[in-house]
């Protein structure tokens, strides 16, 4: 009798395992991978650097491999996990091969060589789990005689941004985070202004925005921006403290504008239904194809620009 308990135990071990994976297959922390995929502009370097993984099973290894988009694979790229807060593993990048030359690259840089479009595909041991594309252009300087070319990326970086409250508490401020840069050639940096405007559909009313006067100064390479959401200025003083609670209090369709300098830069839609932001397209969880799921865990709630 006690060996068929234990045997029973297992089996509804297993079972719930079972159902848990299938529920929640490994990922990536979108907000990491955009951070974490960087190349240089100068030379077109490439690294992955602290990319953060979701519901991976403990101790778990795997490897990335860089490949130009007609399949030519370049970099074979080798990772283990350090688990952190559940469901939470960074990936530690130890190790880097050309493909080509069978060279150990060590855990540094890695040349892409040359403009075209790319894509990063990770393995959990030998099992794609998630896929990431994106291209390279090059951009030349205004004196060929002084070099000064640059490379520059594109991809997701230039349409997803999401708003994000700590631990989903609506007591929290509400933020609006996006990538953003520059392509002067001429330039390292860039000052600009930069307005986030949120509008309820009905009725286009300004809900909120970010706060007045509010300057970045803008690399060659993309960078997380975090703006916080206030309510509208008046004449007499600057916006006021803004809570998540006071955007989830009316349902409905919303837009979000973000300009630079005063002139448009993108444009997001997102709704809100039972007080809750909803999930879209690449967002929603067991809908979405986990190879390009977008990860956000429970307080970051990610938008693509129309």
């Amino acid at each position: 009798m006690r060996r068929y308990f234990f045997r029973a135990i297992l089996v509804t071990a297993l079972l719930v395992g079972v159902a848990y994976a299938g529920a929640y297959p490994p990922g990536l922390s979108f907000a990491t991978v955009l951070n974490g995929v960087k190349i240089l502009s100068k030379d077109a370097k490439l690294r992955l650097y602290h990319i953060q993984a979701v519901f991976l099973p403990d101790g778990a290894t795997g490897h990335a491999i860089v490949k130009k988009a007609d399949g030519t694979k370049i970099y074979r790229f080798e990772w283990k996990s350090q688990k952190l807060k559940a469901p939470y593993f960074l990936m530690d990048f130890w190790k880097c091969t050309d493909l080509r030359s069978n060279e150990n690259l060590g855990s540094g840089w890695v040349k892409l060589f040359e403009p075209g479009n790319y894509i990063v595909d990770f393995y959990l041991q030998d099992k794609k789990f998630y896929t990431f594309p994106f291209s390279v252009s090059k951009i030349s300087g205004p004196d060929p005689f002084a070099g000064g070319d640059y490379y520059y990326t594109d991809g997701a970086w230039s349409d997803w941004g999401y708003l994000y409250y700590r631990d989903a508490n609506p007591e929290m401020n509400i933020q609006w985070k996006v990538w953003l840069r520059h392509q002067l050639s001429d330039k390292i940096h860039k000052s600009v202004s930069v307005r986030v405007e949120v509008t309820r559909d009905k009725g286009k009313k300004l809900i909120c925005t970010s706060r007045e006067h509010t300057t970045q100064s803008l690399s060659r390479e993309w960078t997380r921006y975090a703006f916080d959401l206030v309510n509208p200025p008046v004449k007499t003083s600057g916006g006021s403290y803004f809570k998540a609670k006071d955007l989830l209090a009316v349902d409905g369709s919303y837009t979000l504008k973000v300009k630079i300098d005063e002139v448009p830069y993108g444009t997001w839609k997102f709704s809100i239904k039972g007080g809750k932001l909803q999930p879209a397209g690449r967002t929603v969880r067991g809908k979405a194809d986990p190879l390009t799921f977008v990860e956000g865990g429970r307080d970051a709630f990610w938008y693509k620009k129309l």
